[in-house]
């Protein structure tokens, strides 16, 4: 890899790592920090692909691209379909737990 690529590659993951801070007192979240290392990684090898491709003249067709951006377009939108349901989970977690303590209150 050339410098501007292993330059890219830092500056993105210095960005995952600090997406995945936080301010609150939660403490780090290594579920978050792992799935964005692993999109980083995935990015840097597409990247690295492409470069390749492109240095010896291998380009993929128009159909290859649209096939290719698809399949991340299918991907990206399952993976926040999967957010979603995870954040509502812990919603509906935290609203049980809320009206737990409620109901505690309530009939002391």
């Amino acid at each position: 890899m050339n410098k501007l690529s292993l330059s890219a590659l830092a500056l993105l993951m210095t960005l995952g790592l600090a997406a995945c801070s936080s301010e609150n007192e939660e403490g780090v979240d290594l579920e978050k920090a792992g799935d964005n290392a692993a999109e980083m990684m995935d990015d840097a090898a597409n990247s690295a692909e492409e470069t390749y491709e492109e240095a010896t003249g291998q380009d993929e067709s128009a159909w290859g691209e649209v096939k290719e951006g698809a399949q991340e377009a299918a991907d990206s939108v399952g993976d926040a379909a999967n957010d979603a349901a995870d954040n509502i989970g812990e919603a509906a977690d935290e609203a049980g737990q809320a009206m737990d303590e409620a109901y505690d209150e309530a009939t002391k």
